[in-house]
């Protein structure tokens, strides 16, 4: 080999050497940099939840199931819901159910951190010192027919004053119930996120996920990827005024379903308006979620609790965005928020320190 000929494959190799390690400061450095502006990402840790196929609901979460929700440990009650065992209800217990998806579930936060907690703790504590009791019966992507499904089953049971919908804007599309029911039907139970059972091909397929995971540049590639893909996004659609009329009136007929089963009942019903986390930061002047529901509830002539003047006020002090990184679910701060617009609402009816009334023969 001529001494020209190994000078000049020695400086192609320097410069590829060059190369590469210009590459890696620069992914290295957006790194930094993404994991400065949104955050860490959030590990995910074994066991995952486990569901059971339901005719009639979908899926339910099963009764005593201990899973984590990212690196949160959660252990299910005896109903299959967060939060302590539910027992018979006392003579003086004002006693307030929740309903809702993962919000109220609670993705990716601790049972104390939990909205439903911090509403009861608020009530528990002095000067109050009130006997109130919230029960979470949040599921992860349920939609307002499951819910109402839920309290169906469940609301003679429990006797509740006081039955809070927690209502995304995603619950403008319903659940396809018996499709998943088929779907699922053939097996005992399932890990809601993966979609069947944790072995084989599906549990390497979810640790090469794990590992990509970890970075902030690939997860802020994908979610961009998505959103610049996902052209009928339908909550982006929403927010820009683009609601379905019939997923409008699907949404109406739960609403009064809920109201003749509140009734049945003998129960309060309000609706808690879940914000849309893009909501908190920027305005939609088209935007018609809020507007809807609440027009609908007028004519029902039933509550609506709109927290998203608290998420802004919050976000207007400190200028932070309570969201899970590379998520979109609120995170711990974001779950007070939402239990504090509900405290605030809650006390124009009950100003402190009176305790909640229960309704006539409850």
């Amino acid at each position: 080999m001529t001494p020209p000929l190994v000078g000049r494959r020695r400086i192609l190799l320097v410069r590829a050497c060059a190369s590469v390690i210009v590459l890696v400061v620069t992914l290295a450095a957006v790194e930094v940099e993404i994991r400065l502006l949104v955050g860490l990402p959030r590990p995910e840790r074994l066991p995952l939840a486990r569901v059971i196929p339901h005719p009639e609901l979908g899926w339910t979460m099963m009764p005593g199931d201990l899973h984590y929700t990212y690196d949160i440990p959660v252990q299910l009650n005896a109903l299959g819901y967060r939060g302590p065992a539910v027992s018979a209800k006392a003579a003086t217990e004002y006693r307030i159910v929740a309903l809702g998806d993962s919000h109220v579930y609670g993705q990716g936060v601790a049972d104390a951190d939990l909205a439903t907690a911090l509403i009861e703790r608020h009530y528990r504590q002095p000067p109050a010192s009130c006997d109130v009791r919230v029960i979470n019966l949040g599921v992860r992507a349920y939609s307002i027919n499951q819910e109402y499904a839920v309290l169906r089953r469940l609301g003679p049971a429990l006797a509740p004053d006081l039955v809070l919908l927690f209502f995304y804007l995603n619950d403008f599309e319903l659940v396809d119930v018996h499709r998943r029911w088929e779907r699922f039907k053939h097996l005992d139970w399932y890990t809601f996120d993966l979609g069947a059972k944790p072995a084989g091909d599906v549990m390497r397929w979810w640790t090469i996920r794990q590992i990509a995971r970890t970075s902030a540049l690939i997860n802020w590639a994908h979610d961009a990827w998505f959103a610049w893909t996902a052209r009928d996004d339908f909550e982006e659609a929403a927010l820009r005024g683009h609601l379905d009329q019939r997923m409008i009136d699907d949404v109406h007929e739960y609403l009064v379903r809920f109201v003749a089963l509140a009734d049945e009942l003998n129960t309060r019903f309000t609706i808690v308006v879940v914000p849309h986390a893009a909501q908190i930061r920027r305005e939609f002047p088209q935007n018609r979620y809020q507007r809807t529901i609440t027009e609908m509830a007028g004519r029902l002539r039933t509550s609506v609790i709109d927290p998203l003047p608290v998420f802004r006020r919050d976000y207007a002090e400190h200028k932070r965005w309570p969201v899970i990184p590379f998520d979109g679910h609120y995170d711990a701060a974001g779950q007070r928020l939402l239990a504090t617009g509900v405290l605030e609402h809650l006390a124009t009816e009950w100003p402190e320190p009176r305790c909640p009334a229960r309704r006539r023969g409850a």
